[in-house]
């Protein structure tokens, strides 16, 4: 569980909630069931209208990875490397056979399955750096859904207070019921701004960090591969791969 995600945002309900309790205000108000209605799914069918249905799908089928806590470690995937690195110095490069049967890691289990079957470092990149950008784009696809719906959101709340205003006017001759409709219309537009910016924005974001991780993870996998297949020295690679990551995270 990535406790950012949740800690901010129930972080951000819990600040809105106690500033206006400190106004005098009740919180429950600003929960409006016609205003979700109106705001959220138009938001969320409006940036499908202008997403690919492959990119949708797997905005959806990757929301789950916004939630939980990415599982890259850089440092343990180099010293990973390394290790097969030394162990193809020691015994040669036929000796990795059994160890790649029980890499988890598809992208890896592919890239060092190529070395044992005595692939050159141009074949390998050949064959790998398209499933890197094949990759980068779907996660580019499946985070712009969420981060072009957080920009939606805004004006579909507009457009909620917009009606809900059209609606309070219609009750000139009872001031009591259009002032509860004008009070109702505005939360249309809180809605809007908070859905924007405290959910389907941030989900966007931390999606597409989490996929930036990720890709960089496979580009140093590649780049440890083609290491090993060239008979780079342990420590040469160690050093390459380690700049690779100087400027990041060592965890995910």
């Amino acid at each position: 569980m990535d406790l950012t995600v949740i800690i901010g945002m129930i972080g951000g309900l819990i600040s809105i909630a106690t500033g206006d309790l400190m106004e005098g205000g009740n919180p429950a108000h600003i929960i409006h069931i016609t205003s979700l209605i109106i705001v959220i799914p138009t938001a969320m069918f409006s940036a499908a209208t202008a997403t690919e249905s492959h990119a949708l799908s797997a905005a959806f089928k990757e929301l789950k990875m916004v939630f939980k806590k990415s599982p890259i470690n850089f440092e343990e995937r180099i010293d990973q490397i390394i290790d097969y690195a030394i162990m193809v110095k020691k015994n040669g490069v036929l000796a990795l056979e059994k160890d790649v049967q029980l890499i988890e890691d598809a992208f890896f289990k592919e890239a060092l399955g190529m070395v044992v079957d005595g692939s050159k470092e141009e074949q390998i990149e050949k064959f790998l750096e398209p499933i890197i950008e094949e990759t980068e784009h779907y996660y580019h696809g499946a985070s712009h859904y969420w981060l072009l719906a957080g920009e939606t959101c805004p004006v579909m709340g507009l457009i909620g207070a917009v009606l809900g205003l059209i609606l309070a006017l219609q009750k000139l001759d009872n001031p009591a019921e259009m002032a509860a409709g004008i009070a109702g219309a505005f939360t249309a537009t809180v809605t809007g701004i908070a859905g924007a910016y405290m959910f389907l924005g941030p989900w966007g974001n931390k999606m597409k960090g989490k996929a930036h991780l990720l890709i960089k993870e496979k580009q140093l996998i590649l780049e440890g591969v083609k290491g090993i297949s060239r008979g780079d020295t342990p420590g040469e690679l160690k050093i390459q791969l380690t700049n690779m990551i100087t400027a990041m995270p060592t965890k995910g």
